[in-house]
């Protein structure tokens, strides 16, 4: 004859719960950590753009004024 403890369940049951518990939160930690990678890649590339751009905008500024000064 056995006999369970509820104890013992209980404990299993709470340590069941907290395995899951760290696996969500690894996979959320995971996901957050690819997001941050990709704002990251995309920041980089936006800067990129942002100075081409300005270069871009100072030579027609340059352009015009040299149109306007002749």
């Amino acid at each position: 004859m056995t006999t369970t403890n509820p104890t013992i369940n209980r404990g299993t049951k709470e340590i069941t719960n907290l395995k899951k518990q760290l696996k969500g939160q690894s996979e959320a930690v995971a996901t957050l950590l690819s997001r941050m990678s990709i704002l990251s890649d995309e920041l980089a590339v936006l800067k990129g753009e942002l100075g081409t751009f300005k270069k871009n905008v100072a030579n027609d500024v340059k352009y015009l004024t040299d149109r306007v000064d002749s």
